[in-house]
């Protein structure tokens, strides 16, 4: 591919200090970083000649994209247009979504900008334009990312299931989807086309290491997937992790990444991974895997000799259906086990309990709309001096409505924040990513304070 590019002729007597540089990535101009190399390009007696407003004049007229700074900074150091020069940019050197605008049709402009690698391997998300030409595409990107990538596949349908799982083809290369990834220092292996995996993920599950997570705390990860968050809790933090995801090929993909990550656990920590309970009476990390349904896996954490400082709750389709499961927990008092565990290693719920420590902090994620200001209702609610909801309005009445359902109302309560935090939840909200139009993931951070519990067990309270 070829490019006409205008070179700066310089003075050179002109010098310029360090910080004077100029870097340009417009078409119709090539400069060097650094403008003092351009001052040992030939020069012509035709600068002298020249007065600064005439250098300015001439200069803006031959590159009308740069910038004013730019060009007084060039007329400053006796610039004048050169003569066009032709470059040559070889096709490895060609940005991929250039060469693509270069080889499909009109109808598929503009290309795609946007891919996901997951180990060696591109996901793309095609666009309907996109998928006739989709091999191309497939092919041009191996061809440029090779030999790091080498396969490439594009997402048939959508997110569905039990297991959160999508149907993939091979658009190019080898249909291997075992990958290898490594996120933080931590090794992870699994095969995409059985489980669930989202990169983008990456910058909150570390928010949740570096802000939330306390060094050696007991994690609970209800809807764990590949369990990445979990293997970086025991390694980085030396947490006790219970890890659940109800896909058998997610349950084994954290088993054997825990065991290919062990030594790496905090303190030195070898706890390994079971399938059972975990031996509290032992200060080493472990990740503790079971395969099973969420609403049974966190009920059952109840009744653990010691409650999980964090539960994780991952499943933004439909998490708050699950938050029911936390009526089965102890109000007022926890489990401390004192070697009350049965021939199975199962915690004995007869045990002696003694009062709480801090109160679990659940971190839930959930898909969330804004109201529609628009609508009929919101404008009734509106003119009763209710506003339209944000996203995060949304979410936190989700998971209030999750928590304390209001039964036969016939109308919702609404922003339902300020009667958590007065049962003590303490209720923390952000946006984590969008994912359509109008629609994002919040993630809902509260906590199972004993009041609320003793609510959520039928207990009148009176909080006013």
């Amino acid at each position: 591919d070829d490019y006409d590019r205008k070179v700066i002729l310089l003075n050179p007597s002109s010098v310029l200090d360090e910080q004077d540089q100029i870097k340009r990535k417009d078409d119709d101009i090539l400069l060097n970083d650094n403008i003092k190399s351009l001052s040992k390009v030939s020069s012509s007696t035709m600068t002298m000649e020249m007065t600064r407003a005439e250098r300015i004049d001439t200069l803006t007229k031959s590159f009308p994209k740069m910038n004013k700074t730019s060009i007084e900074l060039l007329a400053d150091a006796s610039g004048i247009p050169g003569p066009i020069m032709k470059k040559t940019i070889h096709y490895s050197q060609q940005p991929i979504q250039r060469i693509l605008s270069k080889l499909l049709p009109k109808e598929a402009q503009p290309p795609p900008t946007g891919y996901e690698q997951i180990g060696h391997v591109i996901h793309l998300n095609l666009k309907e334009k996109h998928v006739p030409y989709k091999k191309i595409i497939g092919s041009v990107l191996l061809d440029r990312l090779s030999p790091k990538i080498q396969t490439v596949v594009n997402k048939v349908g959508e997110v569905s299931g039990p297991y959160r799982t999508y149907n993939m083809e091979v658009l190019a290369g080898k249909p291997d989807t075992n990958v290898h990834v490594v996120e933080n220092g931590v090794s992870l292996q699994f095969d995409l086309q059985k489980v669930y995996w989202c990169t983008r993920l990456s910058g909150e599950r570390a928010r949740l290491i570096d802000s939330e997570f306390k060094e050696g705390q007991i994690v609970a990860d209800a809807f764990c997937g590949v369990g990445a968050l979990c293997v970086l809790a025991a390694t980085k933090l030396g947490c006790t992790i219970y890890a659940n995801d109800l896909n058998p090929n997610a349950a084994k993909f954290i088993r054997d990444s825990a065991k290919k990550n062990q030594k790496r656990f905090k303190a030195g920590g070898t706890g390994g991974t079971r399938a059972g309970a975990v031996d509290m009476k032992s200060n080493e990390p472990s990740i503790n895997v079971h395969c099973g349904d969420a609403f049974d896996f966190i009920q059952n954490l109840g009744s653990l000799a010691k409650l999980p400082d964090h539960v994780v709750m991952n499943y933004p389709l439909d998490s708050t259906s699950f938050l029911g499961a936390f009526r089965w927990w102890p109000a007022g008092k926890r489990n401390t086990n004192n070697g009350n565990e049965d021939a199975d290693g199962d915690v004995d719920v007869d045990a002696d309990l003694t009062s709480a420590s801090s109160p679990t902090k659940v971190h839930l994620y959930t898909f969330a709309r804004g109201d529609n200001p628009s609508s009929e209702h919101n404008q009734s609610h509106h003119h009763n001096q209710h506003p339209p909801r944000s996203p995060i309005d949304v979410a936190i009445d989700l998971v209030a409505d999750g928590l304390l359902p209001e039964g036969g109302a016939i109308e919702k309560t609404r922003f339902r924040k300020a009667y958590l935090n007065k049962l003590g939840c303490d209720v923390q909200a952000h946006e984590v990513r969008d994912v359509a139009p109008g629609k994002v993931v919040i993630c809902v951070s509260f906590k199972i304070s004993d009041l609320l519990l003793s609510v959520m067990q039928g207990d009148f309270v009176d909080i006013d």
